[in-house]
């Protein structure tokens, strides 16, 4: 299919599922066109027989005009089956329209809200029916009767999920530029290392050492003083 989808896919990117038409949906256009050929079709057939009344070539024109219009419609009809595409890709839904005047609606499939299907009876029977999507930023497309809706929807659901399925692991395996890593702490010896300066283990315990020889130094200093420990003199030995 050397059409629009093709033209404007991506790097990486593949068509899933092409929607088609159903044969149900070409029986008005070619219901019309046998019908206004119909009656050019009697007409000739009552001039060769010789029973047609009046002027034969007024009435052959008059049956000639259903007959050019049946006609039309169905050229209009084929051109509008050729040039319309619906289909779904890896990433994005593509509905397009037109030949000369083209109209396209794409969406991506992590926008799709929800996919309504509208089938009636016959639809049911025959297998077609209208598929309604509804996205973030995008509205409502609805799609006219395809073959086999049920089917389409299923690809489209299918897409959507292998999409997020791969942003999850691309998520997981690369982290994101925007949260860089955190580099690991340094050691006390690698920073004194870096430094120049030698390192000693027990310097790191120094400090408390110092604070507990010193708090018996306070002490004795008090008693020589004559004062106890809260400051108060001390009693007599006779007290004692």
């Amino acid at each position: 299919m050397s059409s629009y989808v093709r033209q404007t896919l991506a790097h990486g990117e593949e068509i899933v599922e092409v929607a088609r038409f159903n044969w149900t949906y070409h029986v008005p256009a070619v219901f019309w066109c046998l019908l206004g050929n119909s009656t050019l079709a009697y007409g000739l057939y009552l001039k060769f027989e010789g029973r047609l009344p009046g002027d034969p070539l007024w009435v052959l024109g008059l049956a000639l005009v259903p007959a050019v219009l049946g006609l039309l419609l169905l050229f209009a009809h084929i051109i509008h089956v050729k040039t319309t595409e619906i289909a779904v890709t890896s990433s994005r839904f593509v509905y397009k329209t037109g030949l000369i005047s083209r109209t396209t609606k794409e969406v991506s499939l992590n926008k799709i809200e929800e996919i309504n299907l509208r089938q009636s009876i016959l639809g049911r029977i025959f297998g077609h029916g209208n598929l309604i999507l509804r996205g973030t930023g995008v509205g409502v497309i609805e799609l006219p009767e395809i073959d086999n809706p049920i089917t389409f929807r299923r690809s489209i659901q299918g897409a959507r999920a292998d999409m997020r399925n791969g942003d999850n692991e691309n998520g997981n395996e690369s982290p994101s530029a925007e949260q860089p890593a955190v580099a690991p702490q340094e050691s006390t010896s690698a920073l004194a290392q870096r430094a120049g300066r030698p390192f000693r283990a027990e310097s790191l315990t120094a400090p408390a050492d110092r604070r507990k020889r010193g708090k018996p130094a306070r002490r004795r200093k008090d008693k020589r003083r004559g004062k106890s420990r809260d400051g108060a003199p001390p009693l007599p030995d006779e007290l004692r």
